[in-house]
């Protein structure tokens, strides 16, 4: 139940607050105060999933083309916000014949966990 309120509360991105409204509209008991632990499961989850399906996409992509791995495709990104204040953003490709995402990247000037604490582990991808 956890992770089926935590993953629409990162899209509408209302926080705890949300997912107690949400739990008091269908009946249900309130959910636990730490939902972070929860993130790195949804996170691998996702990253997992869609990996899978954009290396499907090429592979269905190339073998349509004959093999070729010329492949006519769509660069498109985004900023959260308008202007040059914005911190987070989103690059992706897409293949023009089929309309499949190829590849894509989140982009962010500003990273969490360096910031929160000193994560030997962590490979920062933050960009200048």
């Amino acid at each position: 139940m956890t992770l089926i309120l935590d993953w629409p509360r990162h899209f509408i991105r209302k926080g705890n607050s949300a997912a107690k409204t949400i739990c008091a509209i269908l009946n249900l008991p309130p959910p636990p105060v730490k939902f972070e632990r929860y993130n790195d499961i949804l996170l691998h989850s996702l990253i997992k999933v869609s990996s899978e399906s954009m290396r499907n996409a090429v592979g269905n992509t190339v073998k349509n083309n004959n093999s070729n791995r010329n492949i006519t495709a769509a660069f498109d990104g985004s900023w959260q916000k308008r202007g040059h204040t914005s911190l987070n953003g989103v690059v992706s490709i897409t293949c023009l014949e089929t309309g499949k995402v190829l590849d894509f990247e989140c982009l962010s000037k500003y990273c969490f966990k360096c910031k929160n604490r000193n994560n030997e582990d962590h490979m920062c991808e933050k960009i200048s």
